[in-house]
C-alpha cells in the first residue's frame, strides 16, 4: 500500500506549541469548541451514558487529551485517518473527539462488513490507525496483514491481539490529560463515509467551520452565535439536554445528533444492547431523562410506538421534548401515534444526505402536522431544472434538490464523482446529490425519489421510495423495500418485498388496489412478496443490493 495522502481540504503542517484560538473569530474548529466547553461545564456533568458507565464532562476532556497524545506521540501528522470499528461505545466518542483535538479524521466503518468491504474503505481513506472493538481483534489482525502503514492499532474494551495493539482504557488513563497547545484550522475536517447501499462508500470531505455552519441552519436551533466567545457564554447559561441516538454512532445521523448535543454541554445516552430494542430505548429515556431522541424513519418508529401501545403510562417520559428522524420516510400516521402519547412533543423530519446538510425539515406537532414526505426547504436549498438551471422559487414542478454553500470539498479522493455532484450553476456552488423532488405552490416539496435508485421500466423512470411510501400506507404493512429485477418484457419489473404486521396477510389485488389512488399504474409493481425480514443496516437504511438478490430468489 502506498504512503497515506494528505485529504483534500485538510492543512498541512506540524503540529505543537501555538497561539490559543481567538474566540471572537467567526470561524469554527470542533477541538476548540470542546476545549472551551469542558472549561465552561462542571466537570461532574455527565457527557455520557452507557449502561452502568456514566463518563463525566471532566473525563471525557482529560481522557480525549490523553488519548491524541498518544497518537501523535506514535508520531501521527495532521490530517492522517483513522478508522473506528466499534458499536455504540463510549470509547467512540472519546476516541472521535481525541481524533478533533490532535487534528486527526475520524473514518466511519460498518462494523458489518466483511474483511474485504472494511479493507476497501481502508485502502480509500488511506487508513493509518484503528480505533476498535475486541470482537472484532481477528478483522482487524487480517487487515494489519494487508496494510503496512496500519501502523497502530488500540483496541477500546480489551487489550486486542498481536504486540502493536494498544489498549484504550490504559492510554486514556495514564499520562497528562491537561489541554493540548496546538493550533488548528477552521478548516481541520471531518470524512464521513456513505452507507454503500447501491455502490462502493465514498467519503465525504467536510470542513469542520462549514459542517458546524449547517448544524446551525436547523430550525431547532433557537439562538445562533457567531463566534466561539457567544457560544460558550450560551453553554454556560443554558439548561444542557440529553440525546439518545437510537442509531449507531457510525451512521452519520448518529454521530452528527451526537456531536450536536456534546458541543451544547450537553450528554448523550447510548444503547446497550446489540440491535434495536424499543422498549431498551424507553426505559433508558424514562431513567436517564432524555430530552431528545434521534431515530432513522419508521423503521425505528414504528417499533417505537408499539411498544408505548402495549404498555400505555409505563415510562415516565415528561423530560422528552424533541425526537427527530434523519435518513428513511417518518409517516404522518406513526407520527400521530407518538403524540397521542406524548403531545408535547415537537417531531422533526431532517432531510439531507452526507453529500448536503439541512436540505429540509418537517415540524409535525399536536396542533400541526405535516403530510408523510412533505418538507420545507431549508435556507440554502433550490430546485435545478433538467436543464441545469435554477427553477426560480415559487415555481411548482419537479426537478433536483440542491443547495448552495457551506457545502463539503468533495469525495475524498474522486475528483470525477465530485465534478458530478458539486457543480456550478449560475456562478455559485451547489451539491446536487441526486434527489429528484416534486414541488408545490406553496413552495413545500416531497421526495420522489434516489436518482442511485431509479428503475427503468418499459421506458419510464420509477423512483423506489414513491413507491415504498405507498406501500407503506397500506394496512397492515410494516416495512417494504422495492427493487427492479430483469425482466425480458419490461426490462426491468418493480418488485416489492413486504413485510407484514403481526396476524397480517398480503392480499396482492388489495394491494394494488390500494395504491392505485397513489401511484400511477405503470409504478405499481409487478411482483409481491412477503417476506418475513427485509435486509436492512442497524442505520436503518435498506440493503438494495441483498433486497434485488433476495427478490431473484424468490421469483426463481
Amino acid at each position: 500500500m502506498s504512503a497515506a495522502r494528505p485529504p483534500e481540504g485538510a492543512r498541512s503542517g506540524a503540529v505543537g506549541e501555538g497561539t490559543p484560538p481567538d474566540t471572537t473569530a467567526p470561524g469554527w474548529n470542533l477541538a476548540d469548541i470542546f476545549d472551551g466547553v469542558a472549561a465552561r461545564v462542571p466537570p461532574e456533568r455527565p457527557a455520557i451514558v452507557h449502561g452502568g458507565t456514566v463518563v463525566t464532562w471532566g473525563a471525557l476532556d482529560a481522557r480525549s487529551n490523553r488519548v491524541a497524545r498518544a497518537w501523535l506521540a506514535a508520531g501521527h501528522l495532521p490530517g492522517e485517518r483513522v478508522a473506528f470499528l466499534s458499536r455504540n461505545h463510549p470509547g467512540y466518542i472519546e476516541g472521535f473527539v481525541a481524533c478533533l483535538k490532535a487534528r486527526l479524521i475520524h473514518v466511519n466503518i460498518n462494523y458489518r462488513y466483511t474483511v474485504d468491504e472494511v479493507a476497501g474503505v481502508f485502502e480509500d481513506a488511506g487508513v493509518t490507525a484503528v480505533l476498535y472493538q475486541q470482537e472484532f481483534a481477528g478483522l482487524v489482525s487480517a487487515l494489519a496483514a494487508r496494510f503496512p502503514a496500519l501502523r497502530t492499532r488500540i483496541c477500546l474494551d480489551g487489550e486486542g491481539q498481536g504486540e502493536a495493539t494498544a489498549a484504550f482504557q490504559a492510554l486514556a488513563a495514564q499520562g497528562d490529560g491537561s489541554p493540548l497547545s496546538i493550533e488548528r484550522s477552521e478548516r481541520d475536517p471531518l470524512l464521513l463515509y456513505t452507507g454503500g447501499t447501491t455502490g462502493r462508500p465514498k467519503g465525504v470531505i467536510w470542513p469542520g467551520n462549514r459542517y458546524r455552519e449547517c448544524q446551525l441552519e436547523s430550525p431547532l436551533v433557537r439562538q445562533r452565535p457567531a463566534n466561539l466567545q457567544e457560544h460558550l457564554d450560551l453553554v454556560a447559561n443554558a439548561a444542557p439536554g440529553r440525546v439518545l441516538p437510537a442509531c449507531p454512532l457510525m451512521h452519520g445521523a448518529g454521530i452528527s445528533s451526537t456531536l450536536g448535543e456534546l458541543l451544547n454541554g450537553g450528554t448523550a445516552l447510548l444503547l446497550d444492547g446489540r440491535s434495536f430494542d424499543a422498549g431498551e430505548l424507553w426505559a433508558l429515556a424514562a431513567r436517564e431523562r432524555a430530552t431528545r431522541i434521534l431515530i432513522v424513519g419508521d423503521v425505528f418508529a414504528r417499533p417505537m410506538l408499539e411498544a408505548l401501545d402495549a404498555n400505555p403510562g409505563r415510562y415516565n417520559l415528561s423530560a422528552l421534548k424533541v425526537i427527530s428522524s434523519a435518513g428513511l420516510m417518518w409517516s404522518e400516521e406513526v407520527k400521530a401515534g407518538l403524540l397521542r402519547h406524548m403531545p408535547w412533543l415537537v417531531l422533526a423530519d431532517i432531510y439531507g444526505a452526507s453529500e448536503a446538510s439541512g436540505l429540509g425539515y418537517a415540524i409535525t406537532t399536536s396542533e400541526s402536522s405535516t403530510p408523510t414526505g412533505r418538507f420545507q426547504p431549508g435556507p440554502k436549498t433550490v430546485m435545478v431544472g433538467e436543464d441545469g438551471r435554477i427553477v426560480p422559487a415559487g415555481v411548482a414542478g419537479e426537478g433536483w434538490l440542491a443547495r448552495a454553500e457551506p457545502l463539503p470539498e468533495g469525495y475524498f479522493g474522486d475528483p470525477k464523482k465530485t465534478a458530478e455532484v458539486f457543480r456550478t450553476i449560475e456562478g455559485a456552488r451547489y451539491a446536487v446529490p441526486g434527489d429528484w423532488v416534486r414541488r408545490y405552490p406553496d413552495g413545500s416539496m416531497q421526495l420522489v425519489g434516489r436518482g442511485s435508485l431509479v428503475i427503468n421500466s418499459g421506458g419510464e423512470k420509477i423512483y423506489v421510495e414513491e413507491v415504498e411510501e405507498a406501500l407503506k400506507r397500506l394496512p397492515g404493512v410494516a416495512d417494504t423495500l422495492v427493487v427492479g429485477v430483469p425482466d425480458a418484457r419490461w426490462g426491468s419489473a418493480i418488485t416489492a418485498l413486504v413485510r407484514m404486521q403481526p396476524g397480517a396477510l398480503l392480499d396482492e389485488a388489495a394491494a394494488r388496489a390500494g395504491l392505485a389512488p397513489y401511484l400511477a399504474g405503470y409504478k405499481i409493481p409487478k411482483h409481491f412478496f412477503d417476506v418475513a425480514h427485509l435486509p436492512r443496516a442497524d442505520s436503518g437504511k435498506g440493503d438494495y443490493r441483498a433486497a434485488r438478490a433476495q427478490a431473484e430468489k424468490l421469483l426463481t
